[in-house]
């Protein structure tokens, strides 16, 4: 089924400013133990996983930059302006950013009252995909600082290569033969034409989308002095099902629900290697930012320029976040 890149809008930050019980604070409040934010995240992603919404991403950028604020609020009593968080959104890579305040005598309680009244416009919200968290603990309670943001998601993995056989020993020499008297020269061949060269496997298996993915690959290989990598059908079959399978099944890993590890689903299609990896990507719209993406990270980027590799799939579904495309890579070498 031949699937087509439709056109989605960019847009770089929408803002969402929630408040709950916005009382000042004092500032000598002293930050609360990390406990509250592992506990907060635990119980936030239970009830999207009830809603049917992916998990929320604890994000350590966020969560410095929700301290900042925290200590902001703590000193002036306000919330960060709409312009601030325009900035960090744009500084961190965010495309789309959102603040709560909310404050409450445990944790529990705290999340209660977000899905009591701000649930759908905050933490299930269904386009976001990170969570940054700051607490205090103040003389009226905790007070908690959220940042919500969406960000595309990366992950390599490599599957190492398979251990070389043991070699065999060598055959003992066998006995020199006695001088044979020197041959006759036989007369030359005539020359024969040469081969025509084989074509190479078309590539009609794959979409727009993903032959251009292929061939920025094939460019950053060429760029480091490396042989392209050759896509093959059956690779670009397994990797379009991964794609359809994160998608239908709302999770964001190597390891499937349905067909295990990468390296599993390869045998499941009847592909053997002696080399494989995988590269999965979430969000970005574009093959030229996805790759740009996976060449910024050093594990995708070693996947890409790994030269044990010579075959390639690429699979491309739509996002189960509403934004972007879910993208994945396979690697062999056979």
């Amino acid at each position: 089924m031949q699937y087509r890149l439709k056109k989605v809008p960019m847009f770089l930050a929408t803002l969402f400013l929630l408040t709950m019980m916005m009382s000042v604070m004092t500032a000598q409040s002293a930050m609360a133990a990390t406990d509250d934010s592992q506990e907060m995240v635990r119980l936030v992603n239970e009830a999207r996983a009830k809603g049917g919404l992916a998990t929320l991403m604890a994000d350590q950028e966020l969560s410095g930059q929700a301290a900042k604020n925290l200590a902001y609020y703590q000193r002036t009593g306000q919330i960060p302006s709409s312009a601030m968080l325009l900035t960090i959104a744009k500084n961190g890579g965010y495309s789309t950013l959102g603040q709560t305040t909310v404050r409450g005598n445990d944790v529990a309680s705290m999340v209660q009252k977000q899905l009591q009244y701000y649930g759908s416009s905050s933490i299930l919200n269904s386009k976001y995909n990170r969570i940054g968290l700051a607490f205090a603990d103040t003389s009226s309670g905790k007070l908690c600082i959220q940042l919500l943001a969406y960000k595309p998601i990366t992950e390599p993995i490599q599957q190492p290569e398979q251990p070389a056989p043991a070699p065999k020993p060598e055959p003992k020499p066998e006995p020199k033969p006695e001088p044979q008297p020197a041959p006759q020269p036989e007369p030359k061949p005539a020359p024969q034409p040469e081969p025509t060269p084989v074509p190479q496997e078309p590539t009609t298996f794959m979409n727009e989308a993903q032959t251009k993915v292929v061939d920025l690959v094939n460019a950053e290989r060429a760029k480091n002095g490396l042989k392209p990598v050759v896509a093959k059908e059956d690779l670009t079959k397994a990797a379009q099902v991964k794609a359809q399978d994160m998608y239908q099944s709302r999770y964001f890993s190597h390891t499937s629900p349905n067909y295990g590890s990468p390296f599993d689903m390869m045998r499941k299609f009847g592909i053997s290697y002696k080399a494989a990896g995988e590269n999965i990507a979430m969000g970005q719209k574009t093959p030229e930012q996805v790759v740009k993406d996976w060449m910024n990270s050093p594990g995708h980027r070693a996947n890409i320029l790994n030269a044990n590799y010579n075959e390639i799939g690429v699979g491309v579904y739509q996002s189960y976040t509403g934004s972007g495309y879910i993208w994945v890579q396979q690697f062999a070498r056979r």
